[in-house]
């Protein structure tokens, strides 16, 4: 399957294990500082790459070295990075992030070139060469979200692309910018923590009947330790979780998205898709960084075929 991401890419500066932080001028030593790559576009295409698709990633990278070795990180993955743009002016978009033991996690992050990316960074030719397009890290991309991602989206859709986005945190709190986004996407991939916020309500069957109202063609929403509950026009179900031992939780929804992605191009069916994204999220977890747990897809379905199917469960 060809596949095209589109969003953000960061460089992620990781450390572990980080205990209660008091500011007092002190040092105190840690397992792990490491620096690998991140955003939820450059996530998705390392592990769709990974799972043997073939994949071209469009973003704004930065000035600075941070930004070639993200690039380096995504090439050497098998991800097509020729159409990614550089920026002159601004560095690449990063993030610490602190994880205590127990692999909870807390974030500091500097906008960058995430700030910048807009319509006009993507290639439009590419559009003629992919099956599906995604976008990632909608809410980062203040110049790109909203009309410039629901143009994409009409374009790819015109095409007959299929159209999918995942989201993160909107940093202004107003969680409307996606809006015209909404009747273009044939899939769209939400934690309840952005959906709530974006739909107004916890209720997870309530989020799904929100965004379908608003044109969205299939709603998958990933539930964390719940596992992810899924509606369409026909059939509305909730999907189990594997249990594994958990390194950290960084970048499990972007590979939830390349796990269902994945075997939407091997023809399965929606139940399918949501079991082998929740396989996919399930290695993602064991590892530290976004895509380093990710394996190929022979592995995943070793993994599933070892342990009984995951329940589904119509609603």
């Amino acid at each position: 399957m060809r596949v095209l991401c589109v969003g953000e890419m960061m460089a992620d500066l990781l450390v572990h294990p980080v205990p209660e932080i008091v500011f007092d001028n002190d040092a105190d030593s840690v397992e792990e500082i490491a620096v690998k790559s991140g955003g939820d576009a450059n996530n998705n295409a390392i592990d769709l790459a990974k799972l043997g698709n073939e994949v071209y990633l469009v973003t704004l990278a930065g000035r600075d070295a941070l930004a070639d070795n993200c690039l380096k990180i995504a090439q050497e993955a098998g991800v097509c990075v020729d159409y990614a743009k550089r920026s002159t002016d601004t560095d690449q978009t990063r993030s610490l992030i602190l994880i205590n033991d127990r692999g909870d996690r807390h974030f500091l992050q500097y906008p960058g070139t995430s700030a910048k990316f807009c319509f006009e960074d993507v290639d439009l030719s590419l559009l003629d060469k992919v099956d599906i397009l995604q976008i990632g890290g909608a809410f980062h991309l203040p110049a790109f979200d909203g009309e410039g991602s629901a143009r994409l989206l009409e374009l790819a859709r015109s095409k007959g692309v299929t159209t999918c986005m995942d989201v993160t945190k909107d940093r202004t709190g107003k969680w409307t910018a996606i809006a015209p986004c909404y009747p273009h996407l044939d899939y769209f991939l939400p934690s309840i923590e952005q959906a709530a916020c974006i739909a107004g309500t916890e209720d997870e069957r309530r989020i799904a009947d929100y965004f379908l109202e608003r044109g969205v063609g299939t709603v998958a929403i990933k539930l964390g330790t719940r596992g992810c509950y899924c509606k369409n026009k026909d059939r509305a179900f909730y999907c189990g979780r594997y249990t594994v031992p958990v390194a950290e939780t960084t970048g499990a929804g972007d590979a939830f998205v390349a796990g269902f992605l994945t075997e939407l191009g091997h023809g399965g069916n929606l139940e399918d898709c949501v079991r082998f994204a929740t396989a996919t999220s399930a290695h993602a977890i064991q590892a530290f960084g976004a895509t380093a747990g990710v394996p190929d897809y022979d592995t995943v379905r070793r993994f599933m075929a070892e342990r009984p199917a995951l329940e589904i469960r119509a609603d």
